[in-house]
């Protein structure tokens, strides 16, 4: 099978990217139009006229920005280039979402809520697409279980639309689950590029030396979890009273309170019924960091974690109540 050559690549990359800029710029400017309309004294049916048009004139671009990148998913692309990629697109939406924030004013209840449905709706199909277009590792114990097997038992190919969706939802087991008042290091290659799942802990205090996959935390309760850069994503799920400090390249909270999280993120991070949030920049060093960074991809360049999302809070001229930066005189300084 013939592959795209390596400037023809570049060369797509470069027109998609130059779009993208363009477009936010676009969408940038529509709002400061609109903030002009309403320094005008201009009517809300002419606001809500231009609101819609630009807001269903973005949205379909960005669904044009990830097709065109999935379009180039099998070529001779780096993953940096692909997460980088990812990364505009979410930055898009989180302008759609802005757009909307500042339009909520003058909408109906109904097109306000279709719309923010429309930017949840852009946010899961990137995460889909997230899923489908950036390289995984798999686990070495795969192939080792699966070499046991008898190949007639193995079928791999009998139920292809299962297995789809299991790729597309993948089942994370456990890797600590229901301890109390422990200190666990998980290093190098038993947590490298692997999805990890922290569920259910109590006073704990949990050091991820290496650089996974994905971070799920779910139940944690005062906890300090230290953790270096993750490939893909963090979601946080009913914790409490808890510090993270990780880089990734998403984050989301859910259903979380009281928290301390120390990010180095090249999205906006996303938080979703969730309040006492304190927000301060990446400060975890150990030895094999840098290693570490390279091997993950993070855009080290880039860092995202100020500029918070809060999927409950619509009002854009109102800060949040939710979350707020942590002062510099209460940061801790985490080394190992």
């Amino acid at each position: 099978m013939s592959t795209p050559s390596t400037s023809t690549t570049d060369s797509r990359l470069a027109e998609m990217t130059a779009k993208m800029t363009a477009r936010e710029a676009e969408i940038r400017r529509r709002i400061e139009e609109l903030r002009a309309c309403r320094a005008e004294g201009k009517s809300e049916a002419e606001q809500y006229t231009a609101f819609e048009a630009a807001f269903d004139a973005e949205r379909l671009a960005i669904v044009e920005d990830m097709e065109a990148l999935e379009s180039v998913k099998t070529a001779a692309i780096s993953t940096v280039e692909i997460n980088n990629s990812l990364a505009a697109i979410n930055d898009k939406i989180a302008c759609l979402q802005r757009y909307h924030s500042d339009s909520v004013g003058f909408l109906p209840a109904y097109v306000s809520a279709s719309a923010k449905a429309k930017v949840e709706e852009l946010a899961n199909k990137l995460a889909d697409l997230r899923e489908r277009v950036v390289p995984k590792k798999k686990f070495a114990f795969s192939s080792a279980a699966s070499s046991n097997r008898n190949p007639k038992q193995q079928q791999p190919q009998q139920q292809p639309q299962k297995q789809q969706q299991q790729t597309q939802q993948p089942k994370v087991e456990p890797t600590l689950h229901n301890l109390t008042g422990k200190t666990v290091v998980l290093s190098d290659e038993s947590v490298a590029n692997k999805d990890i799942l922290l569920s259910d802990l109590a006073d704990c205090t949990i050091k991820v030396l290496s650089h996974p996959a994905t971070l799920h935390l779910n139940g944690l309760t005062n906890c300090t979890i230290l953790c270096g850069p993750v490939h893909r994503s963090v979601l946080i799920e009913k914790c409490t009273d808890f510090t993270l400090v990780v880089a990734c390249h998403q984050l989301r909270l859910h259903c979380s309170t009281r928290c301390k999280l120390y990010l180095h993120v090249t999205s906006t991070p996303i938080i979703e019924y969730s309040n006492d949030v304190l927000i301060a920049p990446y400060n975890f060093n150990y030895a094999n960091l840098s290693d570490h960074v390279t091997l993950s991809g993070l855009n080290w360049h880039r860092n995202q974690w100020d500029q918070v999302q809060d999927f409950n809070h619509l009002a854009g001229h109102v800060a949040s109540p939710n979350w707020s930066i942590m002062p510099e005189a209460d940061r801790l300084n985490w080394e190992e």
